[in-house]
């Protein structure tokens, strides 16, 4: 086989390579833009009992998901393609998306100790102003219900409040037959904490993701250096003679 086939074999090998890499890394644009997505509409209610929560978290994301999947798009096209000049633009913009999402990734990082203890005082906080029909009402309810929780640190957090021996129905595990003020049984009711509750929530729903985007960073740079590659070997294969 002479060095013009070997290299011709290369960049086809390469060029599957790459086009493995671009379904793989437009796949977790998807599910980033999802959870973006899914913090939004279905945890916006749960996050805004934190006092440290920032509205912006979910655009983050959303944003950031929304850029792969277009980058992932760009790759597919520079790679079907096999321009050298497309696959070395290629490579500076997955260097450019790398660094991004290192950055959003040690900012989350940070964040998350505020978060955490944000929940604490905000979750105080709507205890005690809890029963004026205000919306942090509805989001405690929701966050007793979803995490299957009842008060700050225990269900007693309630009976500070109303010292009635009485909880909100939302601690309920049986809404239609539990008697709950005052409270009868406490079989009736969940009767752990909220704060731990949503704390291994939002830690486990962050280490998925910080787990998922270091995988993905070091997907990435392989990536990175096969477009690299994959056009220098595009270049010199135009060059190199028939025989």
């Amino acid at each position: 086989m002479t060095r013009r086939l070997q290299t011709v074999a290369a960049v086809t090998c390469m060029k599957l390579m790459l086009l493995v890499f671009n379904v793989v890394f437009w796949a977790a644009g998807i599910i980033l833009l999802a959870f973006g997505l899914w913090m939004k509409i279905s945890l916006h209610n749960l996050m805004e009992l934190s006092d440290a929560y920032n509205e912006t978290i979910p655009y983050v994301f959303i944003g950031t998901g929304a850029l792969i999947v277009m980058a992932g798009f760009f790759a597919c096209c520079c790679t079907v393609k096999g321009q050298s000049v497309l696959l070395y633009m290629l490579a500076i913009f997955l260097s450019v998306v790398l660094v991004l999402e290192i950055v959003a990734g040690v900012t989350s990082y940070i964040y998350r100790d505020r978060i955490r203890q944000g929940f604490e005082t905000g979750l105080n906080k709507s205890i005690s102003h809890y029963g004026h029909g205000g919306i942090r009402d509805k989001d405690i309810d929701l966050l007793q219900s979803y995490l299957k929780c009842c008060g700050v640190n225990s269900y007693i957090d309630w009976y500070s409040k109303w010292n009635n021996g009485s909880v909100p129905l939302s601690c309920c595990r049986d809404k239609s037959h539990c008697h709950n003020a005052p409270l009868e049984d406490e079989a009736e009711i969940y009767t752990s904490g909220c704060y731990s509750n949503i704390v291994d929530f939002v830690n486990h729903n962050l280490g998925i993701i910080f787990g998922g985007a270091l995988v993905l960073s070091v997907f990435q740079i392989f990536g990175i250096c096969l477009a690299g590659c994959l056009g220098k070997y595009i270049e010199k294969a135009k060059y190199e003679p028939v025989a």
